[in-house]
């Protein structure tokens, strides 16, 4: 009987241990998806930066076009 109940509560632990594990593995793809959506939304936004970033240096350069006309004119 001694060796029934030990193995029953071996069976038991070895069970836990399985649905740990699987439960272990789902954490870790859900884990995996997020992040690879983060990685791909980071990637935009980065895109995006960039984007207004080459903007801005154009929208910089011509101001700075423009000033230098105005500074070649002799307005005295």
């Amino acid at each position: 009987m001694e060796y029934e109940d030990v193995l029953r509560q071996l069976d038991e632990r070895i069970q836990a241990s399985l649905n740990r594990v699987q439960q272990l593995q789902r954490e870790n793809e859900q884990l995996a998806q997020r992040l690879a959506e983060s990685e791909q939304r980071f990637n935009e936004v980065n895109g995006r930066l960039r984007e207004h970033e080459e903007a801005r240096n154009q929208i910089k350069s011509r101001i700075e076009s423009i000033l230098a006309r105005f500074d070649g004119l002799d307005l005295g």
